[in-house]
């Protein structure tokens, strides 16, 4: 009633209208010109079903739709039948009937159930592993505005399927602001373009025309709306732009360029691509990768601060920019030292393989190489252990019951303290040493005339019955859940000794 008599009142002129709230010379208004540029943005409303989402369909089985489209359908429990044109606008677990059976409720999948219930190529890391992988990491971000800071970049070694990828991008969203609509093409950069002619002419098509060929799409292409030209290549430019200002930034790599199309169809696909602007995917080896971007980085800096070699042997300086960096594939030690070039001081290395044997061979490829890498810790995962079980993975052997007598006599074998050290430490006899007194013991033996035949020897039969065989460790898991692993974390040092000895040996 009281708002009515003031409308009365302005109408009738009986009292003077209102001051404006806000003065028309804002001093707010000035600062907006000279801020962040802003772009158009994603519907992040998850309240409702849109058309391209891939909805959850509740009951005892959980299943996934396909992506939703006008005048598609989706088969349900006992033959019937839902049809994508009476879903797309509808509430999240609305009832929704079908022509035959029950009525259905759809939500938008979880994270772990979009990882669990969407085709694969590889067996995922499933969300269990993937969160304690992220929480290892400790990752912490924050928007900022400063155009001078560096973003933070993260790379991922070996895609697969894409889960790991979605969790470490999940977890830098907070650096980024909601990314525009994607463009409907592929951007995956192949790093070896020139691997098949068919390849060659593909990435050449794919670049000179605004849609993919449909020798590049893949039955789990990305559900966009078909554009024409010219909007095509204004989203393209609008997304490039938007890019070039990230504060986090994620580079997954795999060596298949199928697969790496595949995860980029994964994470577009959840949320309606929330987390999509957060990655950036390429194909080829991690090698490749890395001494691309040194050349690139190295053109771009006037200055540098770290000298490094790539894999062609040329030299290439540039400032290590990672700050952290995942390595999931076989063989994964034998990337460490191109990766520890690029890594940060304080940067964290995590390394995921199935077998513990394999961290082993990373720690002794860290040691031979010299590599300034401190072990922080070995992780267990599998299922059923809820935080990871912690391993003691260090190099150490068995002492030698003459090397004890030896070292517990001191020189008088009838003396009673040497006795008493002998038996002392044929007691301890399960302990172990480090690898640098094995080390040592290891030259005095081999300078040692009377043994080294011998040792010559047995090393020979051994190399011959041992040859092509590794000691595999792993445990063993359900047959629905294929989970467990190792996680291996190192983070980079740099003290002045260890920079002098990595100086020397290079």
């Amino acid at each position: 009633m009281a708002r009515m008599l003031q409308a009365l009142r302005r109408l009738w002129g009986s009292s003077p209208p209102p001051s404006p709230k806000t003065p028309v010379s804002s001093p707010s208004l000035p600062s907006q010109s000279v801020g962040p540029r802003r772009f158009p943005s994603i519907d992040t409303n998850f309240t409702y079903l849109r058309e391209g989402d891939r909805a959850v369909i509740d009951g005892k089985v959980p299943t996934l739709t396909r992506p939703l489209r006008k005048g598609g359908r989706t088969d349900g429990r006992r033959g019937g039948r839902l049809e994508h044109d009476e879903i797309i606008g509808r509430r999240v677990r609305d009832q929704i009937p079908s022509h035959k059976g029950p009525d259905y409720r759809l939500y938008h999948p979880t994270l772990e159930e979009y990882v669990a219930l969407t085709p694969r190529m590889v067996t995922p890391i499933y969300s269990a592993d993937a969160n304690l992988i992220v929480s290892l990491l400790d990752i912490h971000v924050a928007p900022s505005s400063d155009p001078e800071q560096p973003p933070l970049e993260i790379l991922e070694s070996g895609t697969g399927h894409g889960s790991l990828t979605l969790h470490l991008a999940r977890a830098i969203q907070g650096a980024n602001s909601v990314p525009p609509p994607f463009p409907t093409t592929s951007q995956v950069k192949d790093l070896v373009p020139s691997r098949s002619p068919s390849s060659a002419s593909a990435t050449a098509s794919s670049a000179s025309s605004p849609t993919p060929p449909p020798s590049q799409t893949t039955p789990e292409t990305t559900p966009t709306i078909e554009q024409p030209p010219t909007d095509t290549i204004t989203t393209q430019t609008t997304w490039d732009a938007w890019r070039a200002q990230r504060k986090a930034v994620i580079h997954t790599v795999d060596i298949t360029h199928k697969t790496a199309r595949h995860a980029e169809t994964l994470v577009r696909g959840f949320r309606r691509g929330i987390y999509a602007g957060n990655v950036d995917f390429y194909s080829g080896p991690v090698e490749t990768w890395v001494a691309a971007q040194k050349q690139e980085r190295s053109r771009s800096s006037g200055h540098s601060t770290a000298t490094t070699s790539d894999i062609d042997g040329q030299t290439a300086a540039v400032d290590p920019f990672l700050s952290y960096a995942i390595l999931d594939m076989p063989s994964s030690h034998l990337r460490i030292p191109h990766v520890t070039s690029i890594l940060k001081r304080d940067g964290l290395l995590a390394v995921f393989t199935p077998s513990v044997t394999q961290i082993g061979d990373c720690l002794e490829l860290i040691r031979r190489e010299r590599l300034p890498l401190v072990q922080e810790k070995v992780v267990e995962l599998g299922n059923g252990i809820s935080s990871g079980r912690l391993w003691d993975v260090r190099f150490a052997v068995r002492k030698n019951k003459d090397t004890l007598a030896e070292s517990g006599s001191g020189g008088s074998s009838g003396s009673a303290s040497g006795v008493e050290v002998v038996e002392e430490q044929q007691r301890e006899e399960e302990a172990v040493e480090p690898v640098e007194e094995v080390a040592e013991v290891a030259e005095e033996t081999a300078s040692s005339p009377t043994s080294a035949p011998s040792s010559v020897a047995a090393a020979e039969g051994e190399e011959e019955e041992e040859v092509d065989r590794v000691l595999v460790c792993r445990p063993k898991v359900g047959p629905r859940i294929v989970g467990g692993g190792f996680v291996g974390i190192w983070r980079r040092i740099e003290d002045a000794n260890v920079k002098d000895r990595v100086n020397v040996d290079a």
